[in-house]
């Protein structure tokens, strides 16, 4: 079975979802090819007796008007049919000494904070700046970028200087230069679940624009879930010609005299593209094309990348309203260390006991998840891909779902945030009526990202400077997502619209 498009998007992970829609409505035929049954990659949910889950998302940043990812969502379709909720408060937080819920102004979180700490007035009010500033930078240089405008590596630091100073640190060394105080250092690093390293390994300049576009854009929810917004771009991209096709898992992309031109599934089927945008890695890709198809100092970088974590999550459905229960928090980061280096050393080693800790109650952002008077729950922390010997399974994934060590290590590990929250909400236990948990292999099994990964590549300081290219030695094969522009729905979803701009080009 052979067809032809004027582009291939392999898979349908937000990234490529945004990048399909935008081709689509550039006049382009375009086909998504999806391995999973719906689109979205993890922007997806299941269901059960129910209760609706959202597999991945808490809140999404910049969603807001003024947000930088608000004109994506207009153009791609999502604010047409997807009503936003904005989070207040944004989140709260416990660390060993005290508890705080942290308001969406980020006035008044700024006036929080300097009650607390009183003596670092100063250092908060030049950090906030510090990362304001960064913000600013990066959206200078996106803009010039996007007039084609190119600045000389050399000349980056002068027009750019809060980004390039950035960029080039460590959260823990950019914070360290505005505030001291290791209670104030871990409030203000809270976040950092959300890109996968501690702050000694973090990119400053990639957690400088997280932080930024939660506190000064403000965080939201989408009603109806994270599929919602998948819905709604795939909505998009069939309105525009376009084609999304699931359970196709693309296993080749053909190339011949130094460009793609097709790609062929594990269904037999072959479609000839005069461009291929890919979701996936570029290591998935090496594999795809052939390594004999890329220079040497290609496969080099390629080979080099290490997939950012995974994690473990312990979906609830309860048959109470946790409101009732003194649970009042949409999102709530527990930390049992100030060093956030152990913090994360922790969760390597797999001490599910310690590593930090998140409880989100989805009942609160959109109460359509759960039947009436119950809640929907989610315990999440970081996981790695290698513990307990790949979870059990010796790294045998075949059937791995009915391997008994496999069952037993994911149920403990699940138990041991179920016994953590417990000492939250007293009864917690009791009001289950759905338990489901995930591990870095389920995340593998829908996603076929490497080692489970949640966000593609480390995003750490080296990794975030000398990021991949869209553009591959193959000129009319592209990549979007994570590995390219870092973790994040808002981020994959620009980074879709930043490979439709570049192959309007070719």
């Amino acid at each position: 079975m052979q067809e032809h498009a004027d582009a291939v998007v392999i898979g349908a992970g937000l990234a490529g979802l945004s990048a399909a829609a935008y081709l689509a409505k550039a006049g382009r035929r375009v086909v998504v090819l999806e391995h999973h049954s719906v689109p979205g990659g993890y922007a997806h949910e299941f269901k059960r007796r129910g209760y609706r889950f959202d597999v991945a998302l808490h809140a999404l940043d910049g969603a807001g008007p003024g947000g930088w990812l608000h004109p994506i969502l207009d153009d791609l379709g999502v604010l047409d049919t997807v009503p936003l909720n904005r989070l207040d408060p944004l989140y709260a937080l416990r660390v060993p000494d005290f508890e705080m819920a942290v308001p969406a102004d980020l006035n008044e979180y700024r006036n929080q904070l300097v009650a607390m700490f009183p003596a670092e007035q100063g250092g908060i009010d030049s950090l906030i700046g510090a990362m304001r500033d960064v913000a600013r930078d990066v959206g200078t240089y996106s803009r010039d970028r996007a007039a084609g405008v190119k600045v000389p590596q050399m000349e980056m630091p002068q027009r750019y200087p809060a980004m390039a100073t950035a960029f080039m640190s460590s959260w823990a060394d950019f914070m360290a230069a505005h505030v001291s105080d290791r209670q104030l250092q871990a409030v203000f690093s809270v976040l950092w679940g959300y890109l996968g390293l501690p702050p000694s390994q973090l990119s400053a300049g990639l957690y400088a624009m997280a932080w930024t576009s939660y506190h000064v854009n403000g965080g939201y929810y989408p009603i109806g879930g994270s599929q919602a917004i998948s819905r709604a771009i795939e909505r998009t991209i069939l309105d525009h010609g376009g084609e999304v096709r699931y359970r196709q898992t693309v296993t080749k992309i053909e190339v011949a005299d130094g460009r793609a031109v097709g790609v062929e599934t594990d269904r037999g089927l072959r479609i000839s593209a005069d461009l291929v945008v890919s979701n996936a890695g570029p290591g998935v890709v090496v594999e795809m094309v052939g390594r004999e198809h890329f220079p040497d100092e290609y496969l080099q970088r390629v080979d080099a990348d290490r997939p950012a974590v995974s994690n473990l999550v312990v979906y609830l459905g309860l048959n109470r309203d946790v409101a009732e229960m003194g649970w009042t928090h949409h999102e709530f980061f527990l930390s049992e260390d100030y060093d956030l280096d152990a913090d994360y050393e922790a969760m390597l080693a797999g001490d599910f006991d310690r590593a930090g800790m998140v409880i989100a109650d989805y009942t609160r952002s959109d109460p359509g998840c759960a039947p009436e008077g119950g809640s929907v729950l989610q315990l999440l922390t970081l996981a790695p891909w290698d513990y307990a010997n790949v979870w059990g399974t010796g790294g045998c994934l075949d059937g791995y779902r009915r391997n008994p060590d496999y069952r037993r290590i994911k149920a403990e590990a699940g138990e041991r945030l179920l016994v953590r929250a417990e000492k939250l909400l007293p009864g917690l236990r009791d009001a289950i009526e759905v338990m489901e948990v995930a591990t870095p292999l389920t995340n593998y099994r829908y996603s076929l990202q490497p080692g489970g990964s949640i966000y593609g590549r480390e995003q750490t300081v080296t990794n975030m400077l000398h990021r991949h290219s869209p553009k591959t030695p193959i000129s009319n094969l592209l990549l979007t997502g994570a590995w390219i522009s870092g973790g994040g729905m808002s981020s994959a979803m620009g980074s879709g619209r930043t490979v439709a701009s570049i192959a309007a080009s070719l």
